[in-house]
């Protein structure tokens, strides 16, 4: 009887010490900053007024389900934008990308972790519109995929990384 009751207490003891599955990543905000200083080119210039609104409605897409008033932040500072034509000199398809730092933050404002994230011209093709065989990187069908292209990415490695 003894032993049954150890065993039991152990058993117990283990238990409280194993860990539970985590919690599901939720989202109560989305900041988006996005300065003239970022946009790398002429191109750039002329979506850099729509940049932080049209990237908080792409993350806000890809986080559907998991808004939550009492979730966490993510924060997005534009590092670059950069919409090259490939007729500029010494310019290429691949230069035209953008990147940011992506930060979590929990509802204290403590960091639970940053990446940066970058979309470039590979990450793309899936955004555009169905049937586009070529597409001029300076065009709005470009500029919306590689948004489009930013925000799955960052998603996805906010949900890979520490939700806690």
């Amino acid at each position: 009887m003894r032993r049954l009751a150890m065993l039991c207490a152990m058993g117990l003891a283990l238990a409280a010490c194993a860990t539970s599955e985590p919690e599901p990543l939720t989202i109560a905000q989305i900041d988006v900053e996005a300065d003239l200083t970022s946009m790398q080119n002429l191109s750039a210039v002329q979506y850099w007024q729509n940049l932080s609104s049209d990237l908080e409605a792409a993350l806000a897409a890809e986080f559907s389900g998991q808004i939550d008033p009492g979730g966490k932040t993510v924060t997005v500072d534009v590092d670059e934008l950069s919409l090259s034509s490939v007729y500029a000199p010494g310019a290429t398809f691949a230069d035209s990308r953008l990147s940011g730092r992506v930060t979590l933050l929990n509802p204290n404002e403590t960091v639970v972790s940053a990446y940066d994230v970058t979309a470039t011209s590979g990450d793309v093709v899936p955004y555009l519109p169905e049937g586009t065989v070529t597409v001029p990187p300076t065009s709005s069908a470009y500029y919306a995929a590689v948004v489009r292209a930013f925000a799955r990415g960052a998603a996805e490695t906010l949900r890979a990384g520490p939700a806690s």
